[in-house]
């Protein structure tokens, strides 16, 4: 009998032990205050010091991810891959940022894998852009007209082997490839 109840008391203890460290891993609150001064700690760890605005947050579909737009106060795009915890905060999966205008990347999430374009729309010249996996598996479109800077994403079969690198392809309301040097002053 005081085995059973030196088991259960372990099984508790245990218990209590994941609970704390699990809710230790999500300690980012859900408003853009908590995410921005989180998204800053993030980054100047390893990349000495950027102040990063949050310009916009995104939901992919019914997951437990989410992606942040910023720009850093040097004028660098960038984006992070924030997971929802059970204790409805966030924790910080990944995260780039750099001089590229428009980006694309892959993102695991718990309801399968996603194709992300983030970016700005210099002079809204861009009406939509088209990403082809290299592999040629798959391609989406996204409209991103009117947007001066953007999210937009698609998830992938689930047969898809190789959702990463895609080239991208940029098209004017006419329909027309736009090349990036156009965007430049």
């Amino acid at each position: 009998m005081k085995k059973a109840g030196y088991l259960v008391l372990f099984v508790a203890v245990m218990a209590i032990g994941y609970g704390i460290y699990y809710f230790n891993q999500y300690p980012i609150d859900d408003n853009q205050a908590a995410i921005q001064s989180g998204l800053q700690e993030w980054s100047n760890r390893a990349s000495g010091s950027i102040k990063p605005d949050v310009i916009k947050t995104v939901r992919l579909d019914d997951t437990s991810s989410y992606i942040v737009l910023f720009q850093t106060d040097r004028g660098e795009i960038g984006y992070a891959h924030l997971i929802k915890g059970l204790n409805g905060k966030y924790k910080i999966d990944h995260s780039g940022f750099g001089t590229n205008i428009i980006s694309y990347q892959k993102i695991k999430t718990n309801k399968g894998m996603y194709g992300i374009i983030i970016g700005k729309n210099p002079k809204m010249k861009i009406d939509h852009i088209k990403a082809e996996l290299y592999s040629g598996e798959y391609s989406f479109e996204s409209n991103v007209k009117g947007e001066e800077r953007f999210i937009s994403y698609e998830k992938f079969p689930k047969n898809t082997k190789q959702p990463f690198p895609a080239e991208l392809t940029f098209y004017d309301e006419k329909g027309s490839v736009i090349e990036l040097s156009e965007f430049q002053d």
